[in-house]
């Protein structure tokens, strides 16, 4: 089923198709700035307003489930053939804006948050984690950085830190360090006289240098 609707109500410049339940909406070979806009103006002064909401109730017809899913996705894609040579290409594109004042000590706020919500039951999971980064790439980045985390301050204001943690005392260890073989080995040096030492190593200011980690 194909339907185009245009109405103050529904604006819409390209296609609408609907089948089982979806709603996609295709504008293909254009030069517009958007496929879907969606823009609110909240006047309340308390409770939660969301711009775009989606919610996803795993459903499955059987007892156990294989799925993989994701309530929003985010895909930024070059086209294969075409060459990039500057500009921008992200998934997902997260920002916090104010434009007027910000006056409280309970503010919070983030271009991104993640939070991990209670409910059910974990019986046994492999990570589970506010913010998963993976890498599928197998090519080889010939010239730039490559790396899981970029955090770059363009402001003039300092940034007080890079990481804060609020580990309300209820936080085991400050990170964990798996299959590292090039990044973590022993420490030959006899200077140290603890049973065993670690080597982390680290990068700053282009010289390779490490961090000593003390085993007792």
């Amino acid at each position: 089923m194909s339907t185009t609707h245009f109405n103050s109500d529904l604006r819409v410049y390209g296609t609408i198709y609907t089948n089982d339940g979806y709603v996609k909406i295709h504008n293909h070979e254009t030069t517009d700035g958007y496929a879907l806009e969606v823009k609110s103006d909240p006047t309340s002064v308390s409770g939660t307003h969301f711009g775009v909401y989606a919610t996803m109730d795993s459903n499955p017809s059987t007892a156990t489930s294989a799925m993989q899913l994701a309530a929003v996705a985010g895909v930024g894609r070059l086209a294969s053939g075409h060459t990039q040579t500057s500009g921008t290409l992200h998934g997902v594109y997260a920002q916090v804006c104010n434009l007027g004042t910000l006056n409280g000590g309970p503010i919070f706020a983030s271009a991104v948050y993640a939070l991990i919500e209670d409910g059910g039951t974990y019986t046994a999971v492999s990570h589970l984690a506010g913010v998963m980064i993976d890498s599928h790439l197998d090519n080889a980045v010939t010239s730039g950085s490559y790396e899981g985390i970029f955090l770059m301050n363009s402001g003039n204001t300092a940034m007080g830190s890079v990481l804060y943690v609020l580990a309300n005392n209820n936080i085991t260890n400050l990170f964990t360090i798996e299959k590292a073989s090039g990044m973590v080995s022993d420490s030959t040096t006899s200077d140290y006289t603890f049973t065993k030492t670690r080597k982390i190593k680290v990068v700053a200011g282009a010289e390779t240098g490490y961090l000593i980690m003390d085993i007792v």
